[in-house]
């Protein structure tokens, strides 16, 4: 088959997924279809602690939504980016020599300042998880897995000064970037018709445990491939360390776009950026678009609460793909990392719900 004929084919299926989603909106109305004129601009209060989240948390950001018609507003309190710390702040958890300590580190629904090792990588995964609505190998959430060597392990302890029941230290040797959508804490958002770019991005950092359980409850999964990336000892630190890097930097600044600023976009530059891999300098046909959802709190309860259905994302990804130039085709996050070179014969590896078969099994809905 020709490329002309694959872009043919992939274009009709693109117009009757669309065909589809517009007959249902016509009998339902469309809970995404909504632009920002339509919904009400919140003026945020001036006061001082308007923000805040915990106010015996030392490194709460108090973070306010940076663009758009929720501009100023504040973003929810379960989501964050890290925070690294600089010596001063560093010295009271008395890190080893050369460990990177971070601020806002997400574990089991808290926040706690870890501290990892130098050259502790010992593994570099890049996650797919793929949808069980519009089933292609184009729409999907892509993030970045570091599995840490043994006696290696990241050392948490709690940031807030409040914090009870928990033990004064904890090991985690799985550790996660995701660029997730976050939504402000208003009463007046909504989830849905949020998914129109009114999200921003969280560049979190969390431990693996916790993205088991929100992959295995997300009722949209199909299944998420995992790719250990071909990358050299010293390339596989660095891309650690220039991950933590862009969340401290970026923080929740940047707002949520689904084909050019997403989950699997964020987790790309930071791949390019350890290998000096640079995507612009491709033919115009062949420049990267990735189609993804604001995966995160807001979106993934709106989906557990079935406030999200099948047809509204449907809906959503078709209308997603026809923004896109009309030569160009959509880019399967694995052919991305295929193309820069990163998938050898060391590369395949169990799928996340075969790994973690029990807590699929019971989480699942």
């Amino acid at each position: 088959m020709t490329v002309s004929k694959k872009k043919n084919n992939f274009y009709l299926l693109g117009k009757m997924v669309v065909l589809t989603a517009l007959s249902t909106f016509a009998v339902t109305p469309s809970a995404i279809a909504q632009t920002g004129n339509d919904l009400p601009y919140f003026v945020t209060s001036s006061g001082s602690n308007a923000c805040v989240c915990n106010p015996a948390d030392p490194f709460d950001p108090q973070a306010r939504m940076p663009k758009g018609t929720f501009k100023g507003q504040c973003l929810n309190c379960e989501q964050r980016a890290v925070k690294l710390l600089s010596p001063s702040e560093a010295a009271p958890y008395k890190p080893a020599p050369g460990s990177m300590v971070l601020a806002n580190f997400k574990h089991k629904g808290k926040f706690w300042v870890a501290q990892i090792p130098r050259n502790a990588v010992a593994d570099a995964i890049f996650q797919i998880q793929y949808y069980s609505v519009l089933r292609s190998p184009y729409s999907a959430h892509g993030q970045l897995r570091f599995r840490l060597k043994p006696g290696y392990e990241a050392i948490l302890v709690p940031q807030s000064k409040t914090t009870s029941g928990v033990p004064k230290a904890v090991r985690v040797r799985d550790i996660v970037y995701v660029a997730n959508g976050i939504g402000v804490k208003s009463a007046g958002w909504n989830p849905i018709s949020g998914l129109i770019d009114f999200y921003a991005i969280a560049q979190e950092i969390t431990a693996l445990e916790d993205r088991v359980i929100d992959a295995a409850q997300f009722p949209f999964t199909d299944r998420v491939e995992q790719i250990r990336l071909a990358l050299t000892p010293q390339q596989k630190q660095q891309l650690l360390i220039n991950a933590i890097h862009q969340s401290d930097r970026e923080g929740t600044s940047v707002m949520y776009d689904t084909l050019n600023r997403n989950c699997t976009t964020e987790s790309l530059r930071i791949i390019d950026r350890t290998i000096g891999y640079n995507p612009k300098v491709l033919p115009q046909e062949q420049q990267e678009y990735f189609v993804s959802l604001p995966m995160g709190v807001d979106f993934n309860q709106a989906a557990l609460n079935r406030e999200l259905t099948s047809e509204t994302l449907n809906e959503f990804l078709a209308e997603q793909i026809k923004k896109m130039p009309p030569i160009q085709l959509p880019t399967a996050p694995y052919d991305a990392i295929v193309r820069r070179g990163l998938v050898n014969s060391q590369s395949k590896l169990p799928n996340l719900e075969q790994e973690f078969a029990a807590e699929f099994k019971n989480k699942k809905r």
